[in-house]
This record gives C-alpha cells, sequence and structure tokens, in this order.
C-alpha cells in the first residue's frame, strides 16, 4: 500500500497541473488586434487552441461576431496539395464542415481543425452552423496540378 504521504503528494501534483491546464486553456476574450495568423495548433476533440510560431501551409481563420474576421478568404490549392486549416470560433457550433469533400467536425466549441489532401477538383464553400445562422468561413479553390 501507498503510504498517506505518498497520497497526498500525488493529489498535490494532480491540482497542480490542473491549475495549470485551468490558466492555459482558458479563452482569451481580450481583443489583440491581431487576425490569428500565429495560432498553430487546434486540437478538434477538446476544442483547446495552443498559440506557437506559424507553421508553413497553415491557414488560420478567426471569426469575430459571428463571421470570419476580413471576410471569407479564398484558398487555392494544386490537386495533390495538403490543406491545412485552423478556425478559431467565437461561439460553439452545430458543425463545421468542407462542402464537396464530406469532411465535418461535429459541436467545436472554441476551435476546428482540417487536414486533408486537395484530390478533388473544383470549388468548395468552408461553412459553419450555429448561431449564427449558416456562415460561410472560405472558399476552397483546388486547381489542376
Amino acid at each position: 500500500m501507498t503510504s498517506r504521504g505518498g497520497r497526498i503528494a500525488v493529489l498535490v501534483v494532480f491540482i497542480a497541473v490542473a491549475a495549470v491546464l485551468f490558466v492555459v486553456l482558458q479563452e482569451d476574450d481580450g481583443d489583440d488586434g491581431g487576425d490569428g495568423t500565429t495560432t498553430t495548433e487546434v486540437q478538434q476533440q477538446t476544442g483547446t487552441v495552443a498559440p506557437g510560431p506559424e507553421l508553413s501551409g497553415l491557414e488560420v481563420i478567426r471569426m469575430r461576431d459571428g463571421a470570419p474576421v476580413g471576410g471569407p478568404p479564398t484558398l487555392t490549392y494544386a490537386k495533390g496539395d495538403r490543406v491545412k486549416i485552423d478556425l478559431i470560433l467565437d461561439e460553439p457550433q452545430e458543425d463545421v464542415h468542407i462542402h464537396g469533400y464530406d469532411i465535418e467536425v461535429l459541436n467545436p466549441e472554441k476551435a476546428a481543425g482540417f487536414d486533408f489532401k486537395a484530390d478533388i477538383e473544383g470549388i468548395f464553400e468552408l461553412e459553419a452552423h450555429g448561431p449564427s445562422g449558416d456562415v460561410v468561413l472560405a472558399e476552397i479553390r483546388v486547381e489542376p496540378s
């Protein structure tokens, strides 16, 4: 059996880790005036965002007031390219999906991420369904390689 002191030490470590995670994962309500392009990692399952240096080829779209900041961008790729898109949401959504690719993230709260191969040519909408209605977040163009 573990000693009482050992159990207390494990409990203290657990509380410290929980406190650090709480602070790190807390939503930033401040307006830094940025467009969110320094966000590098979005975990779809938990809806958390970890800031850091930009990754090559990563597109970041930030929603504010129920719409993409600066309007929906047009993202152009060659067939066969890797598409990496992170969404920073201002409100929970029912789902976020890409038409034509049948890729969706259900019930994202703070963030959603997409990482897929552009293997279908055409023009596709990245769209959110939520409290602000149906919102086009981006137009994705996949051109012949």
